[in-house]
């Protein structure tokens, strides 16, 4: 968390991490934003001060092993990846377009990068 912290001049206070089925993140998806169908990741924001940034990343384990097989990743480096994902939505990007999404994965691959050289 530091390190997307550090580079976004950002400051998380308070993050829910939840992991969940198949079932229960396509029921978050189709009620809160009207999408029907299972995702690895959703992200609430609670806070939009760079200051004090609060919020809950729902993370669908089913899917995050599956991804991990798909693209012949580690296990532990995939879970590490969606969770990347959720701290830069809520560092106040998005991924709707190709350049949005673009973005987020050179952001991820950055960090990651980072984490790996730090440890």
């Amino acid at each position: 968390m530091q390190i997307v912290e550090t580079h976004e001049k950002i400051r998380f206070r308070s993050i829910e991490l939840v992991y969940v089925d198949e079932k229960e993140i396509l029921r978050i998806n189709r009620e809160y934003l009207d999408h029907d169908y299972i995702t690895d990741i959703i992200t609430f924001s609670y806070d939009e001060s760079s200051e004090n940034l609060e919020g809950t990343i729902f993370c669908c384990a089913p899917r995050i092993l599956e991804q991990s097989i798909e693209f012949g990743t580690d296990t532990a480096d995939e879970f590490l990846r969606v969770f990347v994902h959720g701290l830069i939505h809520l560092a106040g990007y998005n991924d709707k377009t190709d350049a949005e999404k673009s973005t987020m994965t050179r952001l991820e691959n950055r960090y990651l990068e980072l984490l790996e050289n730090d440890s």
